[in-house]
């Protein structure tokens, strides 16, 4: 009976020494990689830049306006309309005074002038006859006023054939004629030339600022690229108290020499006057312009770094600055 137990003991001891032999296995870990330390790779950093230059600057107004004349004359068909037969006229003509400058077709009245002219051709004869066969004294002189009566209807419709004709009322430069075609129905009062006098053109505009606006400033005119010079001849520096009203808010400006500015009346204009200006200065765009801790500064690159550079500024316009010190011709200055 002892000997059993001592085996039964020495089996479950066996049994546990193995099961914690295989226990012990499990959970040892796995022999892991070493990897290498990592690395930290430096990236490059570019900039936007323009190049700082020389050029001139100027602080100036610019105020538009359309192009018109002091003297304007419409010509037009006063005493009746009808249809247009012919313009005798084109934009850019010099006309005198009295020149034709267009006609109405007067087919009927043509018509009626030619058979007029025979009412007064046989008056006459009715007349010489009664003369030649010596009638009553009071049938003479009712025939001779027969040839009055007929005569004065023929000049009546003389009148009419004169007035179907348009002369120029003034002398000047046509500027404009009337769309209406050859054949076309045009109304009394309107408007069939336009005569101007180019030597007196200007330009009415409407500045934020009128004082600067003072009389006989002088001023550059841009049209269509093409500068002329001009000056101010109507300012509000010139106002009495019965002008305020319709002039408070406005300035005229003329043309020095309005001989090559020619038909351009209704064109827009720029009236631009220079309040100040720089020749040969580095000017850069105020949006490059930074303010920090109190000092203006713009960043230039610098051997491929970003520096604040502090700068003085001079001139200043809406857009661009003029740089006194601080930053010279060809730098790069850093955009972002």
């Amino acid at each position: 009976m002892k000997s059993f137990t001592k085996k039964v003991c020495a089996l479950v001891l066996g049994l546990g020494i193995t099961l914690t032999t295989l226990s012990g296995c499990y959970f040892l870990p796995d022999e892991e990689e070493i990897l290498p330390p990592p690395t930290v790779k430096q990236s490059e950093v570019t900039y936007s830049t323009v190049t700082a230059k020389v050029k001139d600057l100027a602080k100036q107004i610019i105020a538009s306006g359309s192009i018109a004349s002091a003297s304007v004359d419409e010509q037009s068909f006063s005493a009746q309309g009808g249809v247009l037969k012919e313009i005798y006229v084109f934009p850019g003509d010099v006309v005198e005074e009295g020149q034709l400058i267009a006609e109405l077709e007067t087919y009927d009245l043509d018509e009626k002038i030619s058979t007029q002219e025979l009412y007064v051709k046989r008056a006459q004869l009715t007349h010489q006859i009664a003369v030649e066969k010596e009638y009553s004294q009071a049938e003479i002189d009712k025939a001779a006023l027969d040839i009055e009566l007929e005569k004065n209807d023929l000049n009546k419709l003389y009148e009419q054939k004169n007035d179907a004709k348009l002369y120029a009322t003034s002398s000047g430069t046509v500027s404009a004629i009337t769309s209406k075609g050859i054949g076309e129905y045009v109304n009394v009062g309107e408007s069939i030339a336009t005569l101007i006098d180019v030597t007196d053109l200007y330009i009415t505009i409407y500045p934020n600022d009128l004082t600067v606006f003072k009389l006989d400033t002088p001023v550059q005119i841009r049209i269509d690229g093409v500068f002329y010079d001009g000056y101010v001849s109507l300012s509000a520096d010139m106002l009495t108290s019965d002008m305020v009203e319709n002039l408070k808010y406005y300035a005229q400006v003329k043309f020095t020499d309005a001989s090559d500015v020619g038909l351009m009346v209704g064109n827009l204009a720029d009236v631009i006057l220079v309040l100040d200006k720089r020749e040969d200065v580095v000017v850069v765009s105020n949006n490059l312009i930074k303010t920090v801790d109190g000092k203006q500064v713009v960043y230039v690159l610098e051997d491929g770094k970003k520096v604040a550079r502090e700068v003085e500024i001079g001139l200043q316009t809406g857009s661009e600055s003029e740089i006194i010190s601080g930053v010279s011709e060809g730098e790069e200055i850093v955009i972002r």
